[in-house]
């Protein structure tokens, strides 16, 4: 699962969940090969551009936006499975990589 969080220790946290969830944690975009989800702060990457190359370089991976902001019609077209509001809570977290890894809530692919 690739992580684009740019905060070390949201970062870290994201780590180690996906690590006890069992699946292995990406911090590298080079290394989009196999990547089965990808957790994305869109408002530190070059957003849209950056989630919309990083699906199309992993075979269209479910995307989980997590930000402080509300959606934007920039997040909104990025198609996430969810989009999560900084601070959210464990719970709200493990549910969203659960339905993004199983498949339940992915978007609509052309």
């Amino acid at each position: 699962m690739l992580i684009c969080e740019p905060h070390p220790e949201v970062r870290d946290l994201l780590t180690r969940i996906v690590s006890r969830m069992g699946h292995e944690p990406v911090l590298d975009d080079a290394a989009l090969c196999g990547v089965e989800a990808i957790v994305l702060e869109p408002a530190h990457a070059p957003s849209v551009e950056r989630a919309q190359a990083f699906r199309a370089a992993s075979d269209g991976a479910p995307l989980i936006c997590a930000s402080i902001d509300l959606p934007n019609g920039g997040t909104r077209r990025l198609e996430p499975v969810a989009h999560l509001v900084k601070p959210f809570g464990l719970p709200e977290l493990e549910a969203a990589l659960t339905l993004a890894l199983d498949g339940q809530l992915s978007p609509a692919r052309p």
